[in-house]
C-alpha cells in the first residue's frame, strides 16, 4: 500500500451522511474486468485486473471493492467516503476476511490529490448527487 494513503487521517468531521446508512452492493459495471473489455473494444491497453490500482470514490462499506479484493489479491484497492460511520463498519469487514490489499479512508473526494499515486482504474458511481453545487463549480 502506498505509505501516504495507508496513513492519511480524515479531513472531515462527522457530516449528515452519517445519519443515513447505505448498504453496500456490487455494481457488476465498475468491475476491472467489465472497464478493461470496454476499454480493449476502445482500442485501449488496460492494465491487467490481476495486477491493478483501483480507486472508488463514495465507496460506502466496501461492498463493490470487497469482493474485487478478494478476487484480486495481487491487486490494489482504495475506497473514499465522507461518511466516517461506513467506512469505521467497511474496516471492520475488512479485517474479519483478513483481507491486506484494501484500505478504505474517511475523506473527501476533493482530498484526492498526487500523494494517492496513480490507479489503473477509477470508479465513481453516485457520487455526486450528495455535493453541493459549489463543489461541482470548482
Amino acid at each position: 500500500m502506498n505509505i501516504q494513503t495507508e496513513h492519511r487521517q480524515p479531513t472531515t468531521g462527522t457530516t449528515a451522511y452519517d445519519k443515513v446508512y447505505y448498504p453496500g452492493h456490487v455494481y457488476g459495471h465498475t468491475h476491472p474486468n467489465h472497464l478493461a473489455a470496454i476499454a480493449t473494444v476502445y482500442g485501449m491497453q488496460p492494465a491487467a485486473v490481476e495486477r491493478c490500482r483501483v480507486l472508488e470514490l463514495g465507496c460506502g462499506v466496501g461492498g463493490n471493492l470487497l469482493p474485487m479484493a478478494f478476487q484480486y489479491p495481487d491487486s490494489e484497492f482504495i475506497g473514499i467516503d465522507l461518511s466516517g460511520a461506513t467506512i469505521e463498519r467497511g474496516q471492520r469487514n475488512i479485517a474479519a476476511l483478513g483481507l491486506s490489499n484494501i484500505k478504505l479512508l474517511h475523506c473527501d473526494i476533493m482530498d484526492v490529490d498526487a500523494a494517492f499515486g496513480q490507479f489503473d482504474y477509477i470508479i465513481a458511481h453516485g457520487v455526486f448527487h450528495g455535493y453541493p453545487r459549489t463543489c461541482a463549480r470548482r
